[in-house]
Parts: C-alpha cells; structure tokens; sequence
C-alpha cells in the first residue's frame, strides 16, 4: 500500500515538472519572440497596430488607382470608338457624294428622250389626217383581226378629233401582249418588226390626244 502511494506521488510531480522545465529552456532561447517587459510588449503591439494600418491604407490606395486607370481606360476606349463611328459616317457620306452622277440638264433630258423613243412612223405607215394605219405583213395574220379593228377606229377618232387619253398606247400594249404569246410563230426578224411598229404606233398618239 505504501509503495503504491509512493508510485502516484512521484507520477504527479513529474506531469508537473515537465512545463516548468520547457519554460526555462524557451526563456533562455535567443530567438524569443515575446517581450521581456510589460512596456516593450505594449510598443511591440502598438507598432503592429500601426504597420497594420499603413498597409492598409496602401492597399486601399492602390486599389483606388487601379479603379481610377480601369476607369479612364473605358473612357478612353468609349470616346475612340465613338471617333470612329463618327470618322466612318463621314467617310460614308463623302464616298456616297462622290460617286453619285450629276444631275442631268433639261437639254441631256430631251435628247435622251429622243433616243429612247422608238422610230416615227411614216405617212404611208399611218396617215395622221385620216387615221388610216397600213399594217406590217406579220400583224395582217387573221388572229389578230380584233386588235386591228380595234386600234383602227381609235386612230380614226382621233382624227376627228375625239379620243380619250391613255386608249391607243393601251390597245397596242395589249395587242403587243398577244404578239409575244405567239413569238414561236414567227421569224426573229418578223417578230422585231412588228413589236416595233406597235411600240411606234403607240408612241405617235402620245401627247397628242387630248
């Protein structure tokens, strides 16, 4: 029994001897990084406090630049493309100025109206004072007989002086309608030449009726 209590007694102060002896060796460390005293300990803690502080401060004025540099860059960026939208529409607009033609006089007018009209039909084609029409081979085919009659007795009213405006051009781009209908039926040769006389017959009653 009292071997027993001897035993624990030794036990307990050895757990108790062991933190004591690890304090020493730490105390007599050179590397320590506590404070001796009470007052190095509070100047140590204040300059700590500070340092953090300042890096604190640089930190938020760097991040402040950089907000400031991203934010001059997207202005920069947004006045360059905006330059550039405004330097493509002149560009544009020049260009379109450019390359459009002149417009024309009143005398280029005239003359390429006259170019563009087809040939006058002579007095034997179609006699102005009586109305009377002398119709090409290709046109005297039967199927066409109603045409025919049709612009004849408007040329004939005309003549008398009664005619409504629009009719002749009317019937001969209908009876030009039938004609390119039945283009296979005729020769290239006969075909141009009767669309020409009924482009031409057309033509002499324009800005003639009234």
């Amino acid at each position: 029994m009292l071997m027993r209590l001897t035993f624990i007694l030794e036990t307990s102060a050895l757990v108790l001897l062991v933190p004591l002896v690890a304090q020493a060796q730490n105390f007599g460390d050179s590397s320590q990084t506590f404070s001796s005293t009470l007052e190095e300990g509070m100047q140590r803690g204040y300059a700590d406090v500070v340092r953090a502080y300042g890096m604190t401060t640089l930190l938020d004025a760097q991040a402040v630049n950089q907000i400031q540099q991203a934010r001059r860059q997207y202005i920069e960026n947004q006045m360059r493309a905006a330059q550039v939208y405004v330097d493509a529409n002149r560009y544009m607009q020049e260009y379109r100025r450019s390359s459009r033609p002149a417009p024309l006089s009143l005398e280029q007018y005239v003359r390429l109206a006259r170019e563009a009209a087809p040939e006058p039909l002579t007095a034997t084609q179609l006699d102005q004072l009586t109305g009377m029409v002398t119709w090409p081979a290709p046109l005297r085919k039967p199927q066409y007989e109603a045409f025919r009659r049709h612009i004849d007795r408007l040329f004939q009213e005309r003549a008398t002086g009664y005619a409504v405006y629009g009719e002749i051009p009317a019937a001969c781009e209908e009876f030009a309608e039938k004609l390119r209908a039945d283009i296979m039926q005729f020769p290239p040769g006969d075909y141009v030449a009767a669309k020409k006389f009924l482009e031409s017959l057309a033509w002499s009653a324009r800005g003639v009726q009234s």
